[in-house]
């Protein structure tokens, strides 16, 4: 992205009024990552951190996903846990970490679906959000009517990490998830897009060209560009740039900066990003769930304003 954005600052009287309200309520695992991210901090903490959320089987749990409290290994809590690993330096634990989550993945995969159910019925045991609830009769959550979530993206880090898990046809897969979004003309899920946007970023370039006229269509059919929406859960311009460096999704200038300046303004206005929904279920979980999320999300905006120049 070659737009200047770096007249709009973050002061560092702010950032530092930031800093302390985050380190009260974050995990270890998001405190690690700020570390990382912003002090010189080291990789392998977040490692260490990461890790206490990866069971024997390779797999992702323990809320590491933090609207269902589930320790059992899921796809979703893994696509979770490769997406943070995706984004540290290759070292020994890193890349063993990544190994075992796609070894459990591989186990996981439902070849009849081409993918992954995004939980096991187990979640129904533990606190979670309603849109988490197993349901027996159609054998999956309401997050599993759209394919791509979280299959897509973990499809892109089978594909980029392959060395990692030989003898599996991943090829053959991908090009099932680029033919299945090729044909998409409905798009219902903002979170099956972002899926695919993770994918596009694992692919090489012969294969995200298949993806981009799709992936404009869908962005200009969910993107919610009215300010006074953005207070509810809606899928927000800078939502659709989880890779700012190239924005090829027809996102305008004008619609970026102004996204940018209203998450300026949220901290300015509350210092810490809070979650804009809540469960109707688990109230007393719901508690911890949520300050749980004001730490991802904190983070999530931080790094957001950071690739912007903002920070």
């Amino acid at each position: 992205m070659d737009k200047n954005f770096s007249d709009l600052k973050l002061s560092q009287l702010l950032q530092k009024e930031i800093r302390a309200a985050f380190l009260k309520i974050a995990r270890p695992l998001e405190i690690a990552r700020y570390e990382y991210q912003f002090k010189n901090g080291l990789a392998n903490d977040v490692l260490k951190e990461l890790n206490s959320f990866q069971n024997h089987d390779g797999g992702f749990g323990h809320g590491l996903e933090s609207d269902f409290h589930l320790p059992n290994s899921t796809p979703m809590a893994t696509s979770v846990g490769l997406r943070i690993l995706d984004t540290l330096p290759s070292s020994t634990l890193r890349d063993e970490m990544i190994a075992n989550a796609l070894q459990y993945l591989r186990g996981a995969f439902y070849l009849d679906r081409v993918g992954w159910f995004s939980v096991t019925p187990e979640v129904n045991e533990f606190p979670h959000a309603p849109w988490w609830t197993y349901d027996k009769s159609t054998r999956m959550t309401p997050i599993d009517m759209s394919w791509g979530n979280p299959s897509a993206e973990l499809f892109g880090y089978a594909y980029s990490y392959k060395r990692f898990i030989r003898n599996w046809p991943i090829d053959t897969f991908i090009e099932h998830a680029l033919q299945y979004f090729e044909r998409k003309s409905d798009f219902k899920s903002e979170h099956e897009l972002f899926c695919f946007l993770h994918l596009y970023h694992n692919l090489s370039s012969d294969l995200r060209v298949r993806l981009e006229k799709n992936m404009k269509k869908g962005i200009n059919a969910l993107i919610v560009i009215d300010e006074e929406k953005w207070a509810s859960y809606v899928p927000q311009p800078l939502d659709f740039l989880i890779f700012p460096e190239d924005n090829l999704w027809g996102i305008s200038e004008e619609n970026i900066r102004k996204n940018l300046q209203y998450c300026i303004t949220l901290f300015e206005k509350k210092t810490l990003i809070y979650p804009n929904w809540e469960w109707s279920s688990y109230p007393s979980h719901w508690s911890l769930a949520k300050k749980e999320w004001t730490g991802v999300l904190t983070l999530k905006y931080l790094k957001r304003l950071q690739k912007f120049g903002v920070i």
